[in-house]
């Protein structure tokens, strides 16, 4: 068993998860609410990883020299990806702030799939329809939160 910067990381998580959630079981109920809805899943995510990490093969140096050589990526490359990822940022970013976490979240995973991933517009809607489904049913229907309108529609409406 050999720990490299992935358990590393992994276990680094799995303590903050687990601090938020000792932190919030000294919240009042209300006020703890929302630190253990992230904690629990988060601190069980990471215990899952870390058994999938201690559990996996450690991949030996010249393998992975070996992997590195068979997909050569260029400089370009690399760049022009981390350009793409900066734009859908302000892509996602913008159309939150403009329109809101329920109109602005489904109409940036519409646009991601397919765009970015050059998928069916079925399938685009599909997951603006399931993110839909996530922020409207679970945050505003289930929890009954009040979620950010947007600086437009707060506007308009």
């Amino acid at each position: 068993m050999t720990f490299d910067s992935k358990i590393f990381t992994t276990l680094g998580m799995l303590i903050l998860f687990s601090g938020a959630c000792l932190i919030a079981a000294g919240l009042p109920s209300k006020a703890g609410f929302m630190p253990l809805l992230i904690g629990v899943p988060g601190a069980l995510l990471c215990l899952a990883q870390l058994f999938i990490d201690l559990r996996s093969k450690p991949v030996s140096e010249e393998a992975e020299a070996e992997a590195a050589e068979e997909v050569p990526e260029t400089v370009n490359e690399a760049a022009r990806s981390e350009r793409e990822m900066f734009l859908w940022l302000v892509v996602f970013t913008t159309c939150l702030l403009c329109l809101g976490f329920v109109v602005g979240g489904p109409l940036a995973v519409v646009l991601f799939v397919y765009f970015e991933k050059h998928n069916t517009i079925r399938n685009a809607l599909f997951a603006g329809l399931g993110t839909l489904a996530v922020l409207f049913g679970v945050f505003v229907w289930l929890l009954e939160l009040t979620l950010f309108p947007g600086f437009f529609l707060e506007g308009l409406f």
